[in-house]
């Protein structure tokens, strides 16, 4: 049997034991946010594509020596007195020296110098009888042509070839009486049975000076595979070429001269060699009167989530914060991506305990070389929950304590890529079947995109290039 005093000692015993839970709940929340969902754009990157101006040059020396090459020796010969008419002349024409061009803006003239022989069958009739005599003269002639170029679509040259006169150089000295061997006679022989074939020579020797066919579809396919530019670093650059451009041709008297475009993909890549694959067909030329000059290299530098989360970890997993009498400790924090934001998860413990979330959007800082969380703030659900239930979390200085480290440094790689790219410009370093000069001058942040795997940053190269043929 329990006696009375017992009884109230046992009441006020147990006393302190049923307000505990009270006091535990009164100085611990817990918070009931809703987890922001996870969702990742769907929406490719497209990256800026450039254009490559690429000099194509045709020196009049080397056009001069394959058309000299393919013009040899006799240009032309009639052995009979009875051709054209019964003309009772004889004429042997051959290449005296060499020929000469000149070139103005899409024409190339030509001097072909000849020596001509001359036999002239001559009959005089006198007191019923016919004397035949046959007289030689020599002189020199300069026939004169020229070709309009230009260049089609299917990579091949058009030409046409036509007589621009002659010039005599010493007249023939053939004088029987008063008769006199009409020149324009002679020049216009010279001129019209040879004009055929000197013209489909010329037409020949332009398109073998040329061969741009020959000399881009080698470029065309060697241009796809990626170069190795750094191999300390393993850099990698990638051209993927979609279309190639030429503005119309134009001469000096230096020679020819046009610029092929070529609007390509150019890609930096660190690590392993990218992959690749090679389109053979050589695209139809796109005749254009200008060609653009901006050169892009775009270059893109993954975040894994596996490494960001790894940060953040070392960063506050077992961080304090305190206001006033409240106090809280990160057990955990994740980050993953919801669209264009980046969400990150704070699990803590303490006065309040439960997930915390925000939301910021990822950035690249320029001057330091950064990407950080921007417009950091508690997400819509979690906010309306602490202001509820604790709102003292709002002045705990925890926002600005994640928005200030939460910072993932990229400098370094660009700097690297910058500067790798850049000397291996200087060296006039060789790209299948061209040479490459130039200088990188400015980089330019483009996108951020966050898949479920990584952060994706994607930043622009600009700068100077330049391409040259290199024809052996």
């Amino acid at each position: 049997m329990i006696r009375m005093e017992n009884f109230y000692q046992m009441k006020i015993s147990i006393i302190p034991w049923l307000l505990f839970p009270l006091l535990v709940a009164g100085g611990c929340s817990v918070l009931k946010t809703e987890r922001p969902p996870e969702n990742y754009q769907t929406t490719a990157w497209l990256p800026r594509y450039s254009y490559i101006n690429v000099p194509v040059a045709t020196d009049a020396k080397s056009l001069k020596r394959i058309i000299n090459k393919e013009i040899v020796g006799v240009i032309y010969s009639d052995t009979s007195f009875e051709d054209h008419n019964k003309d009772d002349l004889m004429i042997t024409a051959l290449k005296s020296d060499s020929i000469g061009i000149g070139i103005d803006n899409n024409v190339v003239s030509y001097r072909v110098p000849l020596k001509v022989w001359i036999k002239k069958r001559l009959t005089v009739g006198l007191l019923g009888y016919s004397y035949t005599n046959i007289m030689d003269a020599y002189a020199e002639v300069v026939l004169k042509f020229k070709t309009t170029v230009s260049l089609n679509t299917d990579w091949s040259f058009n030409t046409i070839t036509f007589s621009d006169g002659y010039e005599w150089i010493s007249y023939p000295q053939l004088m029987v009486g008063p008769m006199q061997i009409p020149l324009p006679v002679i020049s216009d022989l010279l001129v019209k049975s040879n004009l055929q074939t000197l013209t489909k020579e010329i037409d020949r020797s332009i398109k073998q000076s040329f061969n741009l066919r020959s000399v881009m579809n080698d470029a065309w396919t060697g241009m796809q595979k990626p170069f190795l530019v750094s191999p300390d670093y393993s850099l990698w650059l990638k051209l993927t070429p979609v279309e190639l451009s030429s503005i119309p041709i134009r001469g000096t008297a230096a020679g020819f001269s046009h610029s092929i475009g070529i609007k390509a993909l150019v890609q930096l890549f660190f690590g392993r060699e990218p992959e690749y694959s090679v389109n053979p067909a050589l695209p139809p030329l796109k005749i254009t009167s200008a060609i653009p000059e901006n050169f892009n290299i775009n270059f893109s530098l993954d975040i894994p989530f596996t490494r960001i989360n790894e940060l953040a970890r070392q960063q506050f997993r077992g961080t304090s914060f305190n206001y006033h009498a409240y106090k809280i400790t990160v057990e955990d924090i994740t980050l993953y991506g919801q669209g264009e934001n980046m969400i990150v998860a704070l699990v803590v413990d303490g006065s309040i305990k439960g997930t915390i979330y925000f939301s910021g959007i990822p950035a690249f800082n320029k001057v330091d070389m950064t990407i950080s969380l921007a417009n950091l703030d508690f997400s819509l659900n979690t906010k309306n929950v602490l202001v509820k239930t604790a709102s003292w979390m709002f002045h705990a200085g925890l926002l600005q304590k994640i928005s200030s480290s939460l910072v993932f440094q990229v400098g370094d790689k660009l700097r690297d890529a910058k500067k790798e790219l850049n000397a291996y410009l200087l060296q006039n370093q060789s790209l299948s079947y061209f040479r490459i000069t130039g200088e990188i001058e400015k980089l330019d942040p483009d996108k951020i995109l966050i898949s479920p795997e990584a952060v994706k940053a994607y930043f622009q190269f600009e700068g100077k290039v330049r391409l040259v043929v290199a024809q052996n």
